[in-house]
């Protein structure tokens, strides 16, 4: 069998649970068949500077999820999705082994939000979406998910070519104002961009207060208990970073 009426059979068994162990079977026999196809594309990024072998087995992550979720019915070929995640899979790993620019948090969670989106919007519609489709999914003016796409592009700039890294380290300029909501909702997008650009301005010590306090539900006793400082301390300090948040919040705005 192919890889397509490996995907018809697995789905047509899927349609009784007592058929979970013939699935993983089958995901098994899916996995090996385009084994090949893994180390085809690992070979295109052997520039990265990191072993094959480990490619391959970030490679492996994207073919397994690809066998996970792909949906036979949307009328896509597999060979297509599995592609885009593994391709993936591989990026991810060596941004994180080789990266040497700072692209914001908050800016990395928005790629990754993007990301999803465009392996969501293949599943429903056996194709990757545009620009505005984008746009429209996540509720960001275009120029936003162009901008947000940068953060992307300037990653794979600098980490996924070893000797583009020591000869031209330059990130791609990335204008974060532009990340704004399309449709009016009441908090917008660039409240949200401000505020996430102001508290990654904070020191280590100001950001896990601000983390734990708003984000985590702590008290500031609990807080103040786990850093070392008093209450009064801890008070202190979300007030002060509130204040700051506050100026940045009010520039331009």
């Amino acid at each position: 069998m192919n890889t397509e009426q490996l995907l018809a059979e697995m789905a047509e068994l899927s349609k009784n649970d007592d058929n979970a162990e013939k699935i993983i079977q089958i995901k098994e026999k899916i996995i090996q068949k385009n084994v090949g196809l893994v180390i085809s594309i690992a070979k295109k990024f052997v520039n990265s500077g990191e072993p094959l072998e480990d490619l391959v087995q970030s490679g492996y992550i994207g073919l397994l999820n690809a066998a996970h979720n792909f949906d036979l019915n949307k009328g896509a070929m597999f060979s297509t999705y599995a592609t885009f995640l593994i391709q993936g899979e591989i990026r991810h790993y060596i941004r994180d082994k080789n990266s040497t620019i700072r692209i914001p948090q908050w800016l990395q969670k928005l790629s990754n939000e993007i990301k999803l989106a465009e392996e969501n919007f293949y599943k429903e519609h056996g194709q990757f979406p545009s620009i505005y489709e984008l746009s429209e999914e996540l509720n960001i003016e275009e120029d936003g998910i162009r901008e947000a796409l940068k953060a992307r592009s300037s990653l794979n700039y600098i980490s996924i070519d070893a000797q583009r890294r020591r000869d031209d380290p330059r990130p791609m300029a990335i204008d974060v104002s532009k990340i704004r909501s399309k449709h009016r909702e009441e908090f917008p997008m660039e409240y949200k961009v401000k505020i996430a650009s102001a508290i990654e301005k904070l020191s280590e010590l100001q950001q896990k207060v601000i983390q734990d306090l708003f984000y985590s539900g702590k008290s500031q006793a609990q807080v103040g208990k786990e850093i070392g400082v008093s209450q009064r301390q801890v008070s202190r300090i979300k007030q002060d970073v509130l204040k700051t948040i506050k100026k940045d919040l009010q520039k331009g705005l």
